[in-house]
C-alpha cells in the first residue's frame, strides 16, 4: 500500500509541476530605470490605492501618488536626466509597441490640449512571459533604441528618461499588467490593496528591487547653491548653478517630496566661520508630493569672503529631525 501511494504521488508530481502558475516565470521583475533608487533618484509615485473617492492614497497612506495614477514614477534628478539616465527593460520580453518622436516638455508649454490622447508621451510596451506585460512612458524624444517586435533581455537600454507626456519632472512611469488587466505595480496584487504599514514590495519584484522600493516617505530629493534670488514660481531644479563670491546674492535651496502635514522643512546656511548667513522655515499645511525652501543674503559690498560654505536642509516631525542633507560650496 505505501509503495502505490507514492507511485501515486509520483504520477501526480508532472501534472502538478504542468498546472502551476505560468507568471511565476515573471516574477522577477528589476528596476526600469539605470540610477541608484532612493539615492539619486526616488520613487516619487505610487499607484492610487484609494481610488474610488477621488481622495488619493500611497502605499502608505501618504501624499507619494495622485488620483487614479495605475503605476510607479521612478524620478531623476534633472542635471542627471539632461546628461542621460538610461531607461531599462523589467524583463525579458518582446517589444510590442513602440512610440517616438513626441516633443519633451509638451505638456509643461501647452497643458493637456497638447498631449491628448498621448499622456504616455515616447514608451514601449513590452510582453513578458506568463502573460504579463510592461508599458514604460515619458521618455526622451529620439532615445529609443528599440523596435516592435524585437527581443528584448532585462537589463536592457531602451531609451532615456525624458519629459514626453503628461509630466512636469523628469521620469519614467511603469505600468505593469497579467492578461491585459492593470495590478497594484509594488505588491503585484491584483485588486483589493489597502494602504497601511503591512504594504511591501511583492514577489514579482528581484531581491535587490524589492530593496531599492521600500518605501521611504518623505525625504530631501535636491539641494545646491544659487547665485540668483528665486522669483515667485521658479522651479527648485532649474535655478541656475551660478554661485560665486560677487553674483548679485548667494541662496541655499533644498527641495523635499513627500512632506506631510504639520512637518517644518528648514534649511540654514553658514559661513566659513560657521556663522548663520540665513535661515528659514515651512510648516507643511497639508500633504503635498513635493515641496521647497530656500535661504540666503544679497550680495555685501565688496563680495563675499573666500571660503568653504554649507547648507543644511532638516525634515522635522514631531520636533525631531527625520531626514537630513548637507551641501558644501568653496566660494573663492
Amino acid at each position: 500500500m505505501h509503495y502505490l501511494r507514492m507511485r501515486l504521488v509520483l504520477l501526480l508530481l508532472p501534472l502538478l509541476l504542468s498546472c502551476a502558475p505560468e507568471q511565476a516565470s515573471a516574477q522577477n521583475f528589476q528596476l526600469p530605470i539605470d540610477c541608484a533608487v532612493g539615492e539619486a533618484c526616488v520613487v516619487q509615485n505610487y499607484a492610487d490605492l484609494d481610488p474610488a473617492n477621488g481622495a488619493a492614497s500611497d502605499p502608505r497612506c501618504g501624499p507619494l501618488t495622485y488620483d487614479g495614477h495605475d503605476g510607479l514614477d521612478f524620478r531623476a534628478p534633472a542635471a542627471m536626466a539632461e546628461r542621460g539616465v538610461a531607461v531599462l527593460a523589467p524583463a525579458a520580453g518582446v517589444i510590442a509597441a513602440v512610440r517616438d518622436g513626441e516633443p519633451d516638455g509638451a505638456f509643461l508649454q501647452g497643458g493637456m490640449a497638447a498631449i491628448d490622447n498621448r499622456e504616455c508621451g515616447n514608451g514601449v510596451r513590452i510582453d513578458h512571459e506568463g502573460g504579463w506585460s510592461s508599458q514604460l512612458c515619458h521618455m526622451r524624444r529620439g532615445s529609443l533604441r528599440v523596435r516592435q517586435g524585437q527581443r528584448v533581455g532585462a537589463g536592457q537600454v531602451l531609451g532615456l528618461v525624458g519629459l514626453s507626456g503628461h509630466t512636469q519632472f523628469p521620469h519614467v512611469h511603469i505600468t505593469l499588467r497579467l492578461n491585459d488587466n492593470v495590478v497594484e505595480p509594488l505588491t503585484g496584487q491584483s485588486g483589493g490593496v489597502r494602504c497601511g504599514d503591512d504594504v511591501e514590495p511583492g514577489p514579482i519584484w528581484s531581491a535587490q528591487a524589492r530593496q531599492a522600493l521600500a518605501y521611504r516617505g518623505a525625504q530631501w530629493f535636491a539641494a545646491g547653491f544659487t547665485g540668483s534670488a528665486p522669483g515667485e514660481g521658479a522651479n527648485a531644479e532649474q535655478l541656475p548653478a551660478n554661485a560665486t563670491r560677487t553674483a548679485d546674492a548667494f541662496v541655499f535651496y533644498a527641495l523635499a517630496v513627500g512632506p506631510r502635514e504639520g512637518d517644518v522643512l528648514r534649511v540654514r546656511l553658514y559661513g566659513p566661520n560657521g556663522a548663520l548667513v540665513g535661515e528659514n522655515t515651512r510648516t507643511q499645511p497639508r500633504d503635498q508630493a513635493q515641496a521647497w525652501l530656500f535661504t540666503g543674503r544679497r550680495t555685501p559690498s565688496g563680495g563675499w569672503p573666500a571660503g568653504e560654505y554649507h547648507g543644511e536642509a532638516a525634515l522635522l516631525r514631531d520636533g525631531r529631525a527625520v531626514q537630513t542633507r548637507r551641501e558644501t560650496i568653496t566660494l573663492r
